[in-house]
């Protein structure tokens, strides 16, 4: 019976490496992996990173969280088995999506239930994303911000907690946030790794065997949609060219990144933002959170290119009109220092509206 594995957790925690890594490990083993990923827009970094990595078969649900496209969830499942027959969907949900449990993980096992089991949910947290929002939960802070409340509601429904970038993370903050995670959400089994080296992933692998499933909580949707309309979205898709000659791919992604760090207070506004090029030498793939100095490629083409198509993801808590100010200078920078001209700029700078699951159970 087909196994799938929901993997759940807030933005820049690590989902997407967490999932190609798992699928790589599975398919060495003999199973046969599909992945399907989730963005309340199109023009997915993570889709295309993914048919990259040689899954066999990729699958994207678009245009909001699952639990508000279910039917769209269970479409593209029957879509990849009928296209790659696999015998495990690795699934990402939205980063800002919580509630998993009552409008994706119930929801597959009732209505679907003869034909997939439903792996534990996996939540996948960044140790020190953890650190800033978990000191909102503190007696004296008052009520929690409306972010702070939907992070801990993505905790608290987690069947595996995964505090990820352990091969980054210094060993004191990653003790504490074990040990914290443990304290406030003991339902849950706590299993730190590495999404980038894989280390500790086994472990959480071997657990996705058992069936998830743990009861519905009370969830106040107004929140949940509030927490979600404080961050502005926008998947762009535009073409970078040379002005004269030629430009480095890499060094024009960390110009570009490190110019809307700045712009985004340092970056303690950001969520995440992914940026993929592509040139007929090959592709760079560059990331960053809310860590200060955390910029990351999953890939990197160091030689000259004379353009590349280039698809950006960002999530960042400020207003559209802002984000897109924003880019727009960040633009400029890299293409100043590189000598190169962006491409009018297609795709929309929007606030998700309030989510309406399919069914919640």
């Amino acid at each position: 019976m087909l196994r799938f594995v929901p993997i759940g957790g807030y933005l820049g925690a690590g989902k997407t490496t967490t999932m190609l890594e798992a699928g790589k490990r599975l398919e060495a083993a003999g199973e046969r992996v599909a992945v399907i990923t989730n963005d309340q827009g199109a023009d997915l970094v993570d889709t295309a990173l993914s048919r990259d990595a040689g899954i066999a078969g990729v699958g994207e649900v678009t245009g909001g969280c699952f639990c508000c496209k279910f039917e769209d969830l269970t479409a593209t499942i029957d879509r990849l088995e009928a296209d790659v027959r696999p015998t495990v969907v690795l699934a990402e949900a939205v980063g800002s999506c919580t509630d998993l449990q009552a409008t994706v993980v119930r929801p597959l096992q009732k209505i679907h239930g003869d034909r997939l089991t439903v792996a534990p949910l996996t939540v996948v947290v960044d140790p020190i994303r953890y650190m800033l929002m978990s000191q909102f939960w503190r007696p004296e802070m008052g009520q929690e911000p409306d972010l702070a409340y939907l992070y801990r509601h993505q905790l608290d429904e987690a069947d595996i907690l995964a505090p990820s970038k352990i091969d980054i993370t210094p060993p004191d903050v990653l003790t504490a946030v074990c040990a914290d995670l443990r304290k406030r959400f003991p339902h849950a089994a706590v299993s730190p790794f590495s999404s980038r080296t894989g280390a500790g992933l086994e472990a959480i692998m071997a657990q996705w065997a058992a069936t998830g499933g743990r009861r519905a909580f009370d969830i106040d949707y107004d929140r949940y949609g509030a927490a979600e309309a404080e961050l502005a979205w926008t998947n762009q898709v535009f073409t970078v060219r040379a002005v004269h000659g030629t430009f480095v791919p890499t060094s024009w992604a960390r110009t570009f990144l490190e110019a809307l760090r700045e712009g985004t207070d340092g970056g303690t506004l950001l969520g995440h933002v992914k940026i993929r090029l592509v040139t007929s030498g090959g592709t760079t793939k560059a990331s960053m959170t809310h860590a200060p100095g955390e910029i990351g490629f999953d890939a990197e083409q160091s030689s000259p290119a004379d353009h590349a198509e280039v698809v950006l993801n960002a999530r960042v808590r400020i207003a559209p009109g802002p984000l897109d100010a924003l880019i727009a200078e960040s633009l400029q920078a890299a293409d100043a220092a590189a000598g190169t001209e962006s491409s009018i700029r297609r795709g929309d700078v929007f606030q998700p509206g309030v989510p309406v699951p399919t069914h919640r159970m």
